[in-house]
């Protein structure tokens, strides 16, 4: 019929294709098939009742009821809408989404190749990639392919993006995936990755996958096992220093995945030469909570900006090697150091110091012994002949020595002038205890704030020896061996020949003020408790420093002053540092932290050192310019306002980007100031870049999914349930206005016609 031109136009065929076949009658107002019946019997009735009482022949009524009866359904018939229907069934194919992920995890070398050899997960990601499953799946399954890290975005498969994403986010990226699939028939979602997020899944999401049937297929990279990586987490070094003076620079050692399982080498090494300074080797045992503290040291006999690098060697228990070494710039300070030493009698320490502090050349010192007769010629290289008096003159100092001196000896504007330099300029303090004056005659002085215990301390009944704490050796001070490994000597400890002191304060631990920090400790020779004999405290911009012992000089019997020199040299530059920070200017830009992070305030402060500058200064605001240096990039800068608060300026600063950027304040106020601060982006990936398979299984579990390793990706195709769709498009004509329907009414009603008119009825 569809193929006929004629059958087509008598039926009104104009959608349905030549040549169809299965045509099917259908309605477009279907009725039960009691209402067919009921309204067969109705038409039947209606014609039975219309020609029962008419005068003819029976078989002409007969006829004429038929033939009423046959229209009347057929009227019925083509008021339901007679349909002629072709149906076409489509399939719909089933949809998988696969997430790949593209975080900076996925760089870690953790997995065993083929030839025994350490890959990454990314390398091994791309060769899945590759595999020929893929294919198969995607003959009946249509494929969404989406890379992810903090979000999901489209990715080509035979050419994926470097996997260069800071963080990990599970819920961003599967919430993307769900609705890519929204709609359509999901079969499921594919996730290549180590696992390793910096936010769990959430529960939303996890539920989203549940209630809509979606399971979850994870293909788990990287080592299941813990493997440890160790890195630097930061470090600690001062900005300036004095040349040849023996910096400390604290480097804070992490290991992720548990403590390393042989010695770590640190070495800290001069970039320009390549030369290594200084080494250390850190024992495992070292690590507690996973965490340790490596204290190198640098010495640099030039003046000048100093680029060293420290670099960590661990061998095998290393996963990631980008975070095995941090750059340290210190700036070194050509001028010597400058110093004053007051002390009351000629005891013996003094006459061991004096001759010492003569013989470094590095050193300016100005020693003034008050016991002495009015002829006496003071000591040092620059000798005084009285003490300091006005403001300049004091300023000229970085450090100040006090020994067994009674706090008469200085009146009350000198005294005032020692703690100003200390808190406002950064000079620092050295008490040397002694039996007549130091430290009670200075109760109730100015410079009573300055000593970092209350009280006074008593004496020890005995003999002692002293052991330096992990904060001296932090410092970089009490470093009196022969090697770096050395950090004690033999011959000072309990079973040595030279160590025992016959004389020291015993200062009680719990006098010590909220600020101090114990460097040393006494501990008698006869066992029992130790106490601290060497604090030091920050005061203002400087260093409080307080030894209870006159004895070192004993150390000398037999090796000469080697020990002793190494002792007060250390803490003489240690209590220098802060002076040289400012190093005389009236103000000093800071940055804290001192390596800040991408989109994380900073705080960058203008400090006022000397007051005087600092009344003169004013209260207006100043602005702060910062530029990205030693970028390919286009340039890129900020700048932010600092406003006056108590002694310096303040503002806070995000910066926008990684990298060396160069804060500069130049103002009519404060002259010109520039600091180079690194800005670092925390990395949250290889912060921890051991993989997280439990929190992939997991989520596989509570979907319905399943766990697809690596070498068995090929049975994926198998695990995926079909959920294609048969769909029935049909494609209808309607014969209640076509030719053949008007012509079989037409029809219908003439026969009744010619019948009636035969009857000769109206």
């Amino acid at each position: 019929m569809s193929q006929s031109p004629g059958m087509r136009w008598l039926f009104g065929l104009d959608a349905i294709p030549i040549g169809a076949d299965g045509l099917q009658l259908s309605w477009q107002h279907p009725l039960a098939v009691w209402g067919w019946l009921l309204i067969i019997l109705g038409a039947i009735g209606v014609a039975v009742w219309s020609y029962r009482w008419i005068v003819g022949a029976r078989s002409t009524r007969v006829a004429l009821a038929t033939t009423r009866a046959l229209l009347l359904i057929v009227l019925v018939a083509l008021a339901a809408g007679p349909l002629l229907r072709l149906p076409i069934i489509e399939t719909q194919p089933d949809w998988i989404a696969v997430l790949v992920d593209r975080s900076r995890s996925m760089s870690v070398e953790d997995t065993r190749g083929s030839d025994g050899k350490l890959q990454s997960r990314d390398l091994v990601a791309r060769a899945l990639l590759n595999e020929s499953v893929w294919s198969e799946i995607a003959k009946d399954k249509e494929i969404v392919w989406l890379g992810f890290h903090t979000s999901a975005f489209d990715l080509d498969p035979q050419q994926p993006t470097s996997a260069d994403g800071w963080s990990t986010d599970l819920t961003v990226p599967t919430e993307s995936a769900l609705r890519r699939l929204a709609g359509r028939p999901a079969s499921g979602i594919v996730i290549l990755s180590d696992g390793r997020t910096t936010r769990p899944l959430d529960r939303t999401v996890l539920r989203a996958l549940q209630s809509r049937a979606v399971p979850v297929f994870v293909v788990p990279l990287g080592s299941a096992e813990a493997m440890t990586d160790l890195g630097i987490a930061q470090t600690d070094a001062p900005n300036r220093a004095f040349i040849r003076d023996q910096v400390p620079i604290v480097a804070t050692l992490q290991c992720a995945g548990g403590i390393p399982r042989t010695t770590i080498q640190v070495d800290l090494v001069d970039v320009e030469s390549g030369d290594v300074l200084n080494t250390i080797e850190v024992e495992p045992s070292e690590f507690i909570n996973q965490r340790c503290e490596a204290v190198l040291t640098g010495v640099r006999s030039e003046a000048g900006s100093a680029h060293w690098l420290i670099r960590v060697r661990a061998g095998p228990d290393d996963l990631v090697r980008t975070n095995d070494q941090q750059a340290v710039e210190v700036e070194f300070v050509d001028r010597p150091l400058r110093l004053l030493y007051i002390e009351g009698y000629p005891r013996w320490e003094y006459r061991y110091l004096k001759n010492l502090l003569v013989r470094e050349s590095s050193f300016e010192s100005s020693v003034m012994l008050l016991s002495a007769d009015r002829d006496f010629a003071q000591e040092g290289n620059a000798p005084l002949e009285r003490l300091p008096q006005s403001d300049e003159e004091f300023a000229s100092y970085d450090l100040f020595i006090l020994g067994d001196v009674p706090a008469g000896s200085l009146s009350e504007t000198q005294i005032e002038q020692i703690r100003r330099a200390v808190s406002e300029r950064g000079a620092g303090l050295l008490w040397i205890g002694g039996e007549r004056s130091t430290p009670h005659s200075w109760r109730a002085t100015q410079l009573e704030d300055l000593l970092p215990m209350r009280g006074v301390p008593e004496r020890f009944d005995e003999a002692i020896y002293i052991e330096p704490t992990e904060s001296a050796l932090r410092a970089g001070v009490m470093r009196l061996g022969e090697s770096a490994k050395e950090k004690w000597p033999i011959a000072l400890s309990p079973t040595g020949e030279r160590g025992r002191l016959e004389w020291a304060q015993r200062v009680d631990p719990e006098s010590l003020k909220p600020a101090a920090e114990v460097l040393a400790r006494g501990r008698p020779l006869s066992g029992g408790a130790s106490f601290p004999v060497a604090i030091s405290m920050r005061y203002g911009a400087g260093l409080v420093l307080y030894v209870a012992t006159d004895e070192t000089w004993r150390w000398r019997h037999g090796i000469g002053e080697t020990y002793q020199e190494r002792f007060w040299i250390q803490f003489i530059r240690y209590l220098s540092r802060g002076a040289v920070q400012s190093d005389g200017n009236a103000f000093r830009l800071v940055v804290e932290p001192k390596r800040p992070e991408v989109a994380m305030p900073a705080m960058i402060r203008v400090e006022i050192q000397d007051s005087k500058a600092g009344d003169i200064a004013g209260s207006e605001t100043i602005d702060a310019e910062l530029e990205l240096i030693d970028t390919k990039q286009s340039r890129v800068s900020q700048s932010t306002q600092l406003v006056r608060e108590g002694d310096a300026w303040v503002g806070l600063w995000s910066p926008e980007t990684q990298g060396q950027w160069r804060v500069r304040v130049d103002s009519s106020h404060t002259g010109s100031l520039e600091r180079i601060v690194e800005v670092v982006r925390t990395d949250s990936e290889l912060t921890h870049p051991e993989s997280d398979h439990a929190q992939l299984i997991d989520l596989a579990t509570r979907t319905g999914g399943a766990v697809v390793q690596p070498n068995d990706l090929a049975s994926l195709a198998e695990m995926l349930p079909k959920r294609s769709l048969n769909r029935e498009q049909s494609i209808v004509d309607p014969l209640w206005n076509s030719p053949a329907a008007l012509i079989l009414v037409l029809f219908l009603l003439s026969i009744e016609w010619i019948g009636r008119k035969w009857l000769r009825l109206a």
